[in-house]
């Protein structure tokens, strides 16, 4: 049967709203997971050239930890094939005039900075329609391995092209286990259907039909009235942005450049994959004090508007691959779902200007934070009420956070330069003319660097993060459990990355990386010496055993599997002949790590409790030099970056997303410990 033949069904778990790469992100989640999904986008194809195109480390990061499945000869997983296609950004100059020059370099920066611990500490520039095909054929990859009665046929990718969506609604009373029910138009046929599922994610950028079919209200429902509205302004700077072939003499043409004229305006630029340059022009009227109309821009006034910033150098414009013209505005969503079933991301929850290179990365990471959700709750883990509403508790939080450094960063960039004569230390004057004030825009752009990386997106305390303001640490009976002293991984952020040698093998693997996502919690234990662990090891091997332990309290239904990877038991090997008799059974939606500080030609994995050395792929040591903790040497540097002590250890819990969600000491306190933090959000 041809794809262009095949209709949706009646029935899924959830309805995903676009397919641009927030959507898509979506959808590789919640394939891996085993859930049956409706793709839709109106678009017939995917992207083919332009829009978003920037992925800073901690997005690559995700996409390595979510890795690839065979797919066919000559395609990579997600981030490898992303990276082989791209253009790395390592570091960005600062252009601007100077006493003696009409534009010059005046600083240069990492793209990525040092301080920030990332293993990829770059830029990738590549356009939207790649990273989305790429996506695509990671879902057909593992739709192939969905369970038969999650596989529901679908054309490439799981995506129905090109279908609109009409509108949507919670109706829990006519269909309780299908609650919404959505109404999609193919875009041709005009046949319509409908749709019941679980959760209808709205995907569909800034101008959501989703968010305007649950706002209520009038014409204007999910902008500025209704039950969800976008706040916020919209400014009157105008940028053209144009994807095209250069021949310059100008001498940076392969970094990220940030570049305010004389008087003709700003421009940034980004190298781009194939050859191309893509230039963000600032666009102004030539009345004074008068407003550019965005209307007025063409392709040809954009490319002479850029000849003029440049100016002495020179700029021979070749083939145009794309154009567009925005109007800078930061915006964010009232709130994000109503009811946790029909539940916004992306473009859909915030809007702002394209050039701090952020909107795709962290609507993205809007639906790597939610999927993992949805997942525990549909499986049964999770309870409903307590978990879902943290989607919105912790991905708002950064979406606020965005938006008050876009607007600092977009009016700073887009501000009038000086003139020869305003090129003074007299701060106040530059101002008082509107002037770029050059130091401060590249302290601005420093500054923010952690966070603009994506490495900088921290999550406050809640049940979910064990921070030491959060109601559990604060009510807990005995402190110090949580948080040792010490301890400088802290919740509600990454896990930072390390490089350990894997006992089995004596490999070097990256501890971040080890568990690729599949849903489970990575219980990252922490044990210090071998030798002086022993005895916390064996306490922790018999709590384990505990009908009453957080593995055997929070059990989905017999069957019932964290993701459609490693089934078997996250990390359990499978060719190890084990000589323990003792009748196990596997928690999928939780896999251990445990990490000596005492190499791994120093001990054996026979001698190391039973449940732990079930995990035998997931045992290491810790002796790999780390230069961002140079006094350890090869001396357990991954436990003093860690901030443990290698004669107590610690227990350190990862969220299925790579977050850290609680430390807790390695001793009976702390075993109970983990049972109150689970025992929050499980059921």
């Amino acid at each position: 049967m041809r794809s262009s033949t095949l209709e949706p069904a009646k029935e899924y778990d959830v309805v995903v709203v676009g397919a641009g790469p927030a959507g898509c992100m979506a959808a590789t989640c919640l394939t891996t997971f085993g859930l049956s999904v409706l793709h839709i986008d109106n678009r017939p194809h995917p992207t083919e050239a332009g829009r978003a195109d920037g992925l800073q480390p901690r997005t690559i990061e995700v996409l390595r930890n979510i890795g690839g499945l065979p797919i066919e000869e000559g395609k990579a997983g997600l981030a490898k094939r992303m990276v082989s296609q791209g253009v790395r950004v390592y570091e960005v100059a600062f252009y601007d005039p100077t006493p003696t020059a009409k534009l010059a370099r005046t600083s240069r920066a990492p793209s990525c900075p040092d301080f920030i611990d990332v293993a990829d500490p770059f830029t990738l520039l590549l356009h939207q329609g790649l990273i989305e095909n790429s996506f695509i054929d990671e879902i057909d990859a593992r739709r192939a391995h969905l369970p038969n009665d999650k596989f529901i046929r679908a054309p490439k990718g799981g995506i129905f092209r090109p279908y609109e969506f009409i509108t949507c609604k919670t109706d829990a009373a006519s269909n309780e286990a299908y609650p919404v029910e959505c109404l999609i138009e193919h875009g041709e046929t005009k046949q319509s259907y409908t749709i019941r599922s679980k959760y209808l994610l709205g995907n569909d950028g800034a101008m959501s039909k989703v968010r305007k079919a649950v706002a209520g209200g009038g014409p204007t429902d999910g902008t500025r009235t209704g039950k969800i509205q976008m706040l916020g302004d919209t400014s009157d700077i105008v940028w053209g942005v144009i994807d095209v072939e250069v021949k310059t003499d100008f001498p940076d043409l392969l970094s990220k450049c940030m570049i305010h004229s004389k008087d003709a305006g700003s421009i940034m630029i980004i190298p781009r994959e194939s050859g191309l340059v893509r230039f963000y022009v600032q666009l102004k009227s030539d009345k004074e004090g008068a407003t550019f109309e965005r209307s007025n821009a063409t392709q040809e006034m954009v490319l002479e508007v850029a000849r003029k910033i440049f100016d002495p150098f020179k700029l021979e414009f070749g083939r145009v691959d794309w154009f567009s013209v925005y109007q800078i505005g930061q915006r964010i969503a009232s709130r994000y779902t109503l009811d946790e079933r029909i539940i916004l991301g992306g473009d859909a929850t915030h809007t702002h200007s394209p050039k701090a290179g952020q909107g795709m990365n962290i609507s993205m990471m809007d639906m790597y934070s939610l999927a993992w959700k949805i997942n525990l709750v549909e499986k049964g883990l999770a309870k409903r009420e307590v978990l879902l509403p943290t989607y919105e508790q912790e991905r708002k939080g950064i979406a606020e956070e965005l938006l008050r450094f876009d607007a600092a960063y977009a009016a700073m960039f887009s501000g009038k330069n000086p003139t020869g004569s305003q090129l003074t230390d007299d701060e106040t004057k530059a101002k008082s003319v509107g002037a770029v004030d050059a130091v401060k825009f590249i302290e601005l752009f420093k500054k923010n660097a952690m966070f603009t990386s994506g490495c900088g997106a921290f999550y406050a305390g809640n049940v979910l993060n064990a921070t030491d303001d959060s109601e559990l640490v604060k009510a807990y009976p005995k402190q110090g459990v949580f948080n040792p002293v010490g301890t400088k991984l802290i919740c509600g952020q990454r896990l930072l990355p390390g490089m350990v040698t894997r006992a089995i093998d004596a490999n070097k693997m990256r501890i971040q990386q080890e568990v690729k996502m599949n849903g489970a919690f990575r219980i990252h234990v922490l044990a210090g010496g071998f030798e002086s662990s022993k005895a916390n090891l064996e306490a922790f091997d018999a709590y384990l055993d505990s009908p009453a332990s957080f593995v055997n309290r929070h059990r989905a239904a017999d069957g019932v599997a964290s993701s459609i990877i490693d089934e078997d038991g996250n990390g359990v090997s499978s060719q190890y002949i084990e000589h323990d008799t003792r009748a196990t059974k596997r928690n999928p939606f939780f896999t251990f790590l445990t990490i000596f500080s005492t190499p791994h030609t120093e001990w054996d994995i026979e001698s190391i409790p039973f449940h732990l050395r079930s995990y035998r792929d997931q045992i290491y040591s810790d002796d790999i030099l780390d230069h961002r903790v140079p006094e350890a040497g090869k001396n357990a540097p991954l436990h003093t970056k860690y901030g443990v002590d290698v004669t107590k250890g610690a227990i350190v819990v990862v969220r299925p997303d790579s977050y850290v969600g609680a430390v807790v000491s390695l001793n009976e306190d702390g075993f109970k410990a983990l049972d109150a933090y689970f025992a929050g959000f499980l059921n």
